[in-house]
């Protein structure tokens, strides 16, 4: 598997006066695990410790199973349990690394034994999981593409470990282990760094491999999976601890870096990365506005989850969300890509595949998640992950399957030689929406412009009797555009559309007749009547959407969209001043929520005036916990109804 698992490095305490069989477990103990398969083996090869052999059979399968070399540690298994070592876990592993081999009848066996003999709960889980995945194997192993070709490019890979290809300019970004100058002692071989190779032209293997930058690569520390913004000036990587540490699932990070007058800055920590967890296999999405990335941090699914952090509008990186069940299994999902479709990409153990990790592509549609098995070629027993795309129809993948004759991980190109489907033509409409409360309706005679990203107008139409609006304006895919949509009494809506990510599948258009497919996309514009009549007439009216977090005074992004038309009906209606008052939930002491009150209403005050309206028009009022929409609140949407702002009319000139 990955060597990306393994940043760790360790100090050690092996002395030369210590016996073999202590030096070996020492080494064993302070996850220094080439330096204890050789002192167990010969503890294996000598008739003085005899009865120690079968444990050091296991004890050399244990080293490779941590350092992640699961066909290595395959026959040693085997010896430990044909010379009478008595350990129930060994038989888990074995029949995973049988299944990592094809051998998918014995290791099923193998699995169903686990489940009645064994006693680790986690294992025994995941032993049902494996027997469910193997049912389908059969299927799935004939799930070819005929269509995709795939090489092994021998100008990029090594001896050592060579994964997690990333395009970036005219080059191939990827990591390795070749550098065996400074040996790791988990493996043997050097430290993971980041490397670039140049090649000719994209679908050939004439190139050459150079070290990436030596303020990105550290010594004795391990750097890998790089990830850069589409203009090439950014990047994200990971990086491990310090080397003092041998918990190989902690202080692994994800690093920063910004290219400068010509050279990479020195990397800096993201903050959102959890110093108590393991951080790695970034991802930017093609727009840079979403990181993708892989952690074991707590409260995810399984062993290593899935997440995704959005960009702020500040340039920082939101809260990272977990991708949720579909996605996440029980066992480890990581390596995401997003191609310019919106497809992600990402590699796991823990759904249905033929064996260690396989790639999957996953696809919303309707608001589902749906993902499928990449199949063959590019899945194997083996480990096969790292799937990233340079054009529509060509990439790079890693695979340590057993064709590639080393049992390490390799870098393969992939080209889907799939017969060219019908050209597109892309057309925009939608619905106009009228808003109010939590009621939605068509509005009709809603004028709705199509502008470039610098405002310019393309098109201008109005929506018919049922609330519909078509352009006739062909769009181009990967541009952004503007739609401004007014009506008289209603507050103007803005929406920012990109064609990024919006290719239609060919496969839903493939049986359309047409040589070349006129296709719509659709996007809908939300307007909100003016509250100017509503507050003249009742007094006080309630703002949608301006809802709080709990325990929380920040202005949300959907609160900033609503209270921008208070500030739009305070520039029209210069006559009025008014009285933002906000309201809490009941949880919390009274004394407590009207702090908490306050300080929301000036927040929201604040805000209005940074857009430029007069302070002296403006009250702030905290009303805490004593004027519930919603009395006895129970659900957390019943105590965020309570959590609202209103708008009293004070005053008007």
């Amino acid at each position: 598997m990955k060597r990306l698992l393994l940043f760790i490095s360790v100090i050690s305490l092996v002395t030369s006066c210590s016996s073999p069989l202590k030096v070996a477990e020492t080494h064993f103990d302070q996850g220094e695990y080439q330096p204890a398969i050789k002192k167990y083996e010969e503890i294996a090869k000598s008739e003085k410790y005899k009865k120690e052999k079968p444990e050091a059979y296991f004890k050399i399968a244990e080293a490779y199973r941590l350092s992640n070399r699961m066909l290595e540690a395959l026959p040693y298994y085997k010896k430990a349990k044909d010379a009478g070592y008595q350990n129930m876990d060994m038989y888990f592993y074995y029949a995973y690394g049988l299944e990592l081999q094809g051998n998918y009848k014995k290791a099923r066996s193998l699995f169903e034994r686990y489940t009645k003999e064994g006693t680790n709960r986690q294992l025994i889980r995941r032993a049902k999981d494996e027997i469910k995945h193997l049912a389908v194997v059969d299927s799935l192993s004939k799930n070819t593409d005929p269509f995709i070709e795939i090489t092994k490019c021998d100008a990029i890979n090594s001896e050592a470990d060579d994964y997690s290809p990333m395009f970036y300019k005219d080059q191939l970004v990827f990591t390795s282990t070749r550098d065996a100058e400074t040996v790791y002692h988990g493996t043997g071989d050097g430290f993971s760094n980041i490397y670039q190779y140049t090649f000719d032209r994209a679908d050939s293997c004439n190139g050459s491999v150079t070290f990436f930058d030596s303020l990105i690569n550290s010594p004795k520390i391990h750097e890998a999976s790089a990830t850069f913004s589409k203009d090439g000036k950014y990047m994200i990587f990971a990086r491990s601890n310090t080397g003092h540490h041998k918990e190989n699932f902690k202080e692994v990070d994800l690093y920063e870096s910004t290219f400068e007058n010509g050279e990479w800055s020195t990397p800096t920590l993201l903050p959102i990365s959890n110093p108590q967890s393991w951080d790695a296999c970034p991802a930017l999405s093609t727009n840079g506005k979403t990181l993708y990335f892989a952690s074991n941090r707590k409260g995810g699914y399984g062993g290593i989850d899935i997440y995704r952090s959005k960009r702020n509008v500040n340039g920082t990186w939101g809260k990272p969300r977990n991708m949720g069940p579909r996605i996440n299994s029980r066992g480890n999902d990581m390596f995401p890509f997003v191609a310019p479709t919106g497809k992600m990409y990402f590699a796991s153990d823990g759904h249905a595949g033929l064996g260690g990790l396989d790639i999957y592509q996953a696809t919303r549609k309707d608001n589902k998640i749906t993902i499928k098995n990449m199949g063959q070629p590019f899945n194997s027993p083996g480990d096969d992950f790292g799937l990233v795309f340079l054009e529509k129809r060509f990439g790079a993948f890693t695979s340590n399957r057993a064709d590639n004759g080393s049992g390490k991980d390799n870098i393969y190109f992939f080209s889907d030689k799939t017969p060219i489907l019908k050209p597109v033509n892309y057309f925009l409409a939608g619905n106009s929406i009228a808003i109010k409360d939590t009621t939605e309706s068509k509005l009709p005679e809603v004028t709705v412009q199509l502008q470039d990203i610098e405002g310019n107008v393309i098109e201008e139409v109005v929506s018919d009797t049922d609330g519909r609006y078509e352009f006739k304006t062909q769009l181009k895919m990967g541009d952004d555009y503007i739609l401004i949509a007014t009506k008289q009494k209603y507050f103007k809506d803005s929406v920012y559309y990109t064609t990024a990510d919006k290719e239609v599948d060919q496969e839903d258009i493939k049986d359309r007749p047409e040589k070349i497919v006129d296709y719509t996309l659709e996007s809908e514009v939300e307007l909100t009547k003016d509250y100017y009549d509503e507050l003249i007439e009742e007094g006080e009216i309630t703002l949608n959407n301006i809802l709080y977090d709990f325990d929380d005074y920040r202005i949300r992004v959907d609160a900033a969209r609503e209270l921008d038309k208070v500030v739009t009906l305070l520039k029209q209606h210069q006559n009025i001043s008014i009285e933002l008052g906000s309201h809490t939930d009941d949880r919390g002491s009274e004394k407590y929520n009207i702090k908490l009150s306050q300080k929301r209403a000036e927040a929201a005050v604040n805000y209005i005036i940074s857009r430029g309206i007069d302070r002296d028009r403006l009250e702030a009022k905290g009303y805490g916990e004593l004027l519930p929409v919603v009395f006895n609140a129970e659900t957390e949407e019943e105590h965020q109804l309570n959590r609202r702002t209103t708008i009293t009319l004070l005053d008007e000139i």
